[in-house]
């Protein structure tokens, strides 16, 4: 049986909450990312295809949940995230 990615509407609401395009949390991400010692380069078709449901690395998803802690001022947690739970197609 196929399965589809749900789209990742937790992620879509911390965006707009924050006030970020796809590009501003690429980029956060990638802050972070070097802050950390990692090289990365995520950008806006990234985050899109995070909202339609792909999961990224555990380290990556550990980056986005911080860089909105920091947007937000407040602890965002990993489940707040709620990481593409795929669903049965008919």
């Amino acid at each position: 049986m196929a399965t589809r990615r749900a789209a990742n509407d937790s992620l879509r609401i911390l965006l707009s909450t924050a006030d970020w395009t796809y590009e501003a949390l690429a980029r956060n991400v990638n802050a972070l990312g070097a802050e950390n010692g990692l090289s990365l380069c995520y950008d806006r078709t990234s985050v899109a295809h995070w909202l339609a449901g792909s999961v990224p690395r555990p380290r990556t998803r550990e980056l986005i949940a911080e860089a909105f802690t920091r947007r937000l001022r407040r602890p965002v947690a990993l489940t707040e995230l709620v990481w593409g739970i795929p669903l049965p197609t008919c």
